[in-house]
C-alpha cells in the first residue's frame, strides 16, 4: 500500500517532530524511513531539551488538531527552513493556513488529504521561515478565528508536558526551581508539577512577580481542548442505535472518532474508559451510557448518571446538553486554568461579563422581563433597561433584579427603535452584549450558553434558533406549543434576534444598530454577514418565542409557525423543553403572567 506521504517531496534532510504520548501518530510513522524525498530524522517531545537547527523542512506529525496544539505548546527553536509540514493522521477535514505577513514570500500552500489516513498542510517559501514560528501559527489556526488568549494567566510545567489547549507562553521546564530564575523576563504565575519528588522543591521568588510562583501537584484530571472538542456538529437524529466505543475507534478519542459518534444514537462506554476519552465525547455533547464513576467533578458525574430516554430525541438532547455544560464548567481548558488562577491569586478572565440590552415599549411585560434576567446563573450578567415611551418604577426594577447590576434609561415614544438599542449598548459596562426581548422566555443558563458557545465556536456573533414557539389561543384553536426543525450547533445565516450576544468593538465598526423602525436584528445580521464575520447558532433548548398575533415587531402570520414543512413536534398549551425550568409565575396564565399581549 502506497504510503500517504509518498508525494510529499520535502527538501532534506526533515526534521519530523512528534509527542511520544500520541500513540496514533506514533504508529502512523512507520514505513516514513522508505518515502522518497523527506530524509526523515524523527524527534520526540520528551528529549526536546534546547534549539533543534539546520533543517531543510519540518514536518509535525499529530493524530488531531487537539493533540497538534498540546505539542505546538512544548516546540522549541527550530531554526530556519523553506518548508513546514503538519500531518494530522486522524482528522477529518483539512484546514487552510492564512499566512502571516511577517513571514517570507509564499511560493505553494496546500491542505489536503492524506491519502486515507488524514489530512496534510503544507507551506513552502522562498527563503527561510522560522519554523517554530509557523508551527505555533498552523496550532493556532488549526482550532478557527475567535480567541486564542488565556486570560492572563502564565502557567509553566516541570517535568510534565504541557495541559491540553495551545498555550504559546508556557515554558517546559526540567524541574520546579527553574521557574524562579531572575534572568527570565516572564515568570510563570504558576507551575504545574509531577506529584512525585517535584513538591519538595520550591520556586525562587522572581523579582517580576515579587513572589514566588504556586507550585501545583495536584491539578486535576487534564483539560479539554474545547476549540476542539465541542457540540459544533451534533445531530439531532441518528442513523444507527448506541454503539460501543471500540466499534467506532481503537485507540484513544480524536476528532475522527467524534464525528463517526455523531451518526450513532449514543456511544456505550466500558467501565475503565480513560478519563480523557470520557471528556472528550461529553465535551463534544456525543450521548454516552458510562458505567462506574469515573475522575470527574461531581455535576458531571450526576448529569452522566441521570436516567434518560435515549429513544426520545427532545430527552436525549437534553441530557446532551447537560453533559456537555457540565464538562465546560469544570474540564475545559478554561475552567482548568481558571482553578489554578484561584489557587495563585492571580486574576483571570473566564467567561465574561455580559450587558444585556432589553428595549421595551410595554410596562405589563416588565415584571416578565426583568424576571428573567433576574434568573440567570453561570454568568455576570448586567441589565441596561431603555423604556420606550414610558418611565418605570426604578425601585421596582431594583427590587426584581436584586444585587444584579443594572442601569435604567428612558426615551420617547417616537425614537426610533435602532436608535433606542444603540443608546442601551452605548450605555452598558460590559464589553460583550446581549440583545433580549420583553416576552420570551430564557431559561436560567441561556446567557451562559450563549457564552459557552462563544468560547467553543469562536464566532463573532452567537444566538439561538427559535426553535421552540409558544402560540396564544385565537378563535380557532387553543394554546400551542410548536418545536421547529431548526438545525442548531452550527455555523448559521440567521439567529433568534432575542438572543444576539456580540461584542461591542464589533457592533461599533458596523454602525451600531441601524436606525430603522423594526427589523433591526436582520439589519444587524446582514451587517455582520457582509463584513465577513461568522455567525454561531447554539442550542435552541434554552429560549422560547411567544406570538400573539398582534404587537410584534416581526409581523408574521402565526400560523407560519405551523408549516408542515418547518414542524418537527406540536403539543396542546405551553410545553416547552426541560431546559427552560419555567418558573410557575411565568407559565400562560399563571396568576401575575402576561400572556396576552405580543413582544417587541
Amino acid at each position: 500500500m502506497m504510503h500517504p506521504l509518498h508525494d510529499l517531496r520535502l527538501p532534506g534532510p526533515t526534521l519530523v517532530l512528534v509527542d511520544d504520548s500520541d500513540a496514533l501518530a506514533l504508529e502512523a510513522l512507520h514505513g516514513i524511513e522508505d518515502v522518497p524525498g523527506i530524509e526523515p530524522r524523527i524527534v520526540t517531545v520528551s528529549t526536546l531539551d534546547g534549539p533543534l537547527k539546520g533543517w531543510g523542512s519540518v514536518l509535525v506529525v499529530a493524530a488531531d488538531r487537539a493533540r497538534l496544539r498540546r505539542m505546538a505548546s512544548a516546540v522549541p527553536l527550530l531554526g530556519q527552513c523553506k518548508a513546514v509540514a503538519c500531518w494530522l493522521t486522524d482528522a477529518p477535514t483539512p484546514w487552510v493556513l492564512v499566512p502571516r505577513p511577517e513571514w517570507p514570500r509564499l511560493l505553494h500552500l496546500v491542505a489536503r488529504e492524506a491519502g486515507d489516513r488524514g489530512v496534510l498542510t503544507v507551506a513552502r517559501f522562498a527563503s527561510g521561515a522560522r519554523a517554530q514560528l509557523v508551527v505555533m501559527e498552523m496550532a493556532r489556526q488549526a482550532a478557527g478565528p475567535g480567541d486564542t488568549t488565556h486570560g492572563g494567566l502564565v502557567v509553566a510545567y516541570a517535568g510534565r508536558p504541557a495541559a491540553p489547549g495551545l498555550d504559546a507562553r508556557a515554558p517546559l521546564l526540567p524541574d520546579v526551581a527553574g521557574a524562579g530564575d531572575p534572568d527570565r523576563d516572564v515568570p510563570p504565575d504558576v507551575v504545574v508539577a509531577r506529584r512525585a519528588g517535584s513538591a519538595q522543591v520550591e520556586a525562587a521568588a522572581h523579582h517580576v512577580i515579587d513572589r514566588a510562583p504556586t507550585v501545583v501537584t495536584d491539578p486535576g484530571p487534564e483539560p479539554v481542548d474545547e476549540r476542539i472538542f465541542n457540540p459544533v456538529g451534533f445531530r439531532k437524529d441518528w442513523d444507527h442505535p448506541v454503539v460501543d466505543l471500540a466499534r467506532i475507534g481503537s485507540g484513544p478519542v480524536t476528532e475522527g472518532v467524534v464525528a463517526a459518534a455523531r451518526a450513532f444514537q449514543g456511544v456505550r462506554l466500558p467501565a475503565d474508559t480513560p478519563t480523557a476519552d470520557l471528556l472528550a465525547l461529553a465535551m463534544s455533547g456525543v450521548p454516552v451510557v458510562s458505567q462506574g464513576v469515573l475522575d470527574v467533578a461531581p455535576p458531571l458525574a450526576a448529569a452522566l448518571d441521570a436516567e434518560v430516554d435515549l429513544d426520545d430525541p427532545l430527552r436525549r438532547e437534553e441530557h446532551s446538553l447537560a453533559v456537555r455544560r457540565a464538562a465546560f464548567d469544570h474540564h475545559s481548558t478554561l475552567a482548568w486554568r481558571s482553578a489554578l488562577a484561584a489557587r495563585s491569586g492571580v486574576r483571570h478572565v473566564a467567561l465574561p461579563p455580559v450587558s444585556a440590552l432589553l428595549s421595551t415599549k410595554r410596562p405589563e411585560m416588565l415584571d416578565f422581563a426583568l424576571r428573567q434576567v433576574a434568573r440567570q446563573r453561570g454568568a455576570e450578567v448586567e441589565l441596561v433597561l431603555a423604556a420606550h415611551g414610558f418611565e418605570p418604577d426604578r425601585d421596582a426594577v431594583r427590587r426584581a433584579l436584586g444585587d444584579r447590576p443594572h442601569q435604567v434609561l428612558s426615551f420617547d415614544e417616537t425614537a426610533f427603535f435602532g436608535d433606542v438599542l444603540t443608546a442601551a449598548a452605548r450605555a452598558a459596562s460590559s464589553e460583550v452584549l446581549l440583545k433580549i426581548d420583553d416576552d420570551d422566555w430564557y431559561a436560567p443558563d441561556a446567557v451562559h450558553d450563549l457564552l459557552m458557545a462563544r468560547r467553543f465556536s469562536g464566532a463573532d456573533v452567537v444566538g439561538m434558533p427559535s426553535e421552540f414557539v409558544f402560540l396564544h389561543a385565537n378563535e380557532h384553536r387553543g394554546d400551542l406549543t410548536v418545536r421547529r426543525n431548526h438545525p442548531s450547533e452550527l455555523f448559521a445565516r440567521f439567529v433568534a434576534g432575542g438572543t444576539l450576544l456580540l461584542d461591542r468593538g464589533l457592533l461599533r465598526s458596523l454602525g451600531d444598530f441601524r436606525r430603522v423602525r423594526r427589523f433591526v436584528d436582520a439589519q444587524l445580521l446582514s451587517g455582520v454577514e457582509a463584513a465577513g464575520g461568522r455567525i454561531y447558532r447554539t442550542h435552541g433548548l434554552g429560549y422560547v418565542l411567544r406570538r400573539t398575533g398582534e404587537g410584534h415587531t416581526w409581523v408574521r402570520d402565526d400560523e407560519e409557525f405551523r408549516r408542515p414543512d418547518i414542524v418537527a413536534s406540536e403539543w396542546e398549551g405551553f410545553q416547552p423543553s426541560l431546559a427552560l425550568e419555567v418558573d410557575p409565575l411565568d407559565r400562560p396564565g399563571a396568576r401575575g403572567a402576561v400572556a396576552t399581549h405580543g413582544g417587541g
